[in-house]
């Protein structure tokens, strides 16, 4: 019963919001560049710091806080989000943003306690209680917040929108028409259709530089190969174990010089893990599963189920693992966050490959679902 009354106050909410302005069709990853950016930056702000032995920038009495820092470049993502139209200008905001977001959020400690502390302890569990509640809202809207017909037509609408600078390419021409197939029977949406139909498709040897048509053709060659499950699974899995051994090593008495870790962190004996050791080891264990996961639909040839699965433990280990490791190791903590981001980069490229854009219907048939659309 609660079940069911949530979901309905989800669904008037999401009306409600619609009705004052439409969701852009890809905010699930604008979202996650969003937070991944500012995790990363928190990261690699505590690392420079660390290493640095916490420099001042400024004298004479002055100090330059980074949150200043995170504010300026907040304001060039809402600048080029108020200045720009067009999807094209969305990702660069939303990482600029998480950038920003990431330099504010890190100095928390000076904000909540008397005495400005910036090493304040409980700051970091703060913030990562920050980014977890950020990111599980986000897939909670993505989730139950399927675009409405009205919403995908605006979709269509600003995909052609960006054929006043240049032709539409090949695979945002199949997306419009996508969309405007589950816009439903709208007549803005049939005039539109004909229109796209009519419109001229940028040469794709043309569009890109010729060393990026290589290496697109380097990489459908990869991708096509017999052995690339092979490769990949060996990837994934090796990352899962590492993973798990990092975490394992920073909890135990054996990462005490291999990852740096703080005195107080390390203990042979189980009774004396702490909260941080704990989460650590479980959201490791937690990701190799899900890779195991993956793996397993890897073999039975369901390339997409796996690519779910392995995104989705990296996204544990960014959100998480990472997290917890910086407690305990700030260098580790970077390392280990660097090489998860640029897997879920490259898996989201992957991924992309993977979906099946809908090929260039008649009005009067349905295109297929686009993964990762609503």
């Amino acid at each position: 019963m609660m079940g069911r009354g949530m979901s309905a106050l989800r669904q008037r909410a999401g009306r409600a919001l619609t009705r004052a302005s439409p969701r852009v069709a890809d905010a699930g990853a604008l979202h996650q560049a969003f937070l991944v950016s500012a995790v990363a930056t928190v990261l690699v702000i505590r690392t420079q710091l660390w290493l640095t032995n916490y420099p001042q920038l400024g004298g004479g009495g002055l100090h330059i806080a980074h949150l200043l820092w995170g504010g300026l470049w907040m304001v060039v993502a809402i600048a080029l989000l108020l200045t720009f139209a067009g999807r094209a200008v969305r990702t660069p905001a939303a990482i600029i943003g998480g950038v920003g977001f990431g330099f504010f959020i890190d100095e928390l400690g000076k904000f909540i306690t008397e005495d400005n502390n910036y090493f304040y302890k409980p700051a970091a569990a703060l913030i990562y209680l920050i980014f977890v509640c950020l990111f599980l809202l986000a897939r909670a809207w993505q989730r139950h917040s399927a675009l409405t017909p009205p919403e995908q037509l605006a979709s269509a609408l600003e995909l052609v929108a960006g054929s006043v600078r240049r032709p539409l390419t090949a695979g945002e021409r199949r997306e419009a028409l996508a969309r405007l197939h589950r816009a439903g029977d709208d007549p803005l949406a049939t005039a539109l259709r004909q229109a796209i139909l009519q419109m001229e498709v940028a040469d794709p040897h043309v569009a890109r530089p010729p060393w990026v048509q290589r290496v697109r053709a380097a990489w459908r060659r990869a991708t096509a190969d017999p052995r690339f499950n092979t490769i990949l699974t060996a990837v994934f899995g090796a990352w899962a174990v590492l993973t798990l051994v990092a975490a394992a090593m920073l909890v135990l008495s054996l990462g005490l010089e291999l990852g740096h870790a703080h005195a107080g962190f390390a203990s042979d004996r189980l009774e004396d893990l702490s909260f941080v050791n704990v989460a650590s080891l479980c959201s490791s264990l937690v990701s190799a599963v899900l890779v195991g996961l993956g793996v397993l639909r890897l073999r039975r040839g369901d390339r997409r189920g796996a690519y779910v699965r392995f995104e989705n433990a990296l996204l544990i280990s960014i959100f998480i693992t990472q997290t917890f490791a910086f407690v305990e190791s700030q260098f580790g903590a970077v390392f280990g966050a660097g090489i998860s981001i640029l897997m879920l980069a490259t898996l989201r490229r992957l991924a992309a490959t993977e979906s099946p854009g809908p090929e260039d219907l008649p009005a009067g048939r349905r295109a297929p679902r686009a993964v990762g659309s609503p």
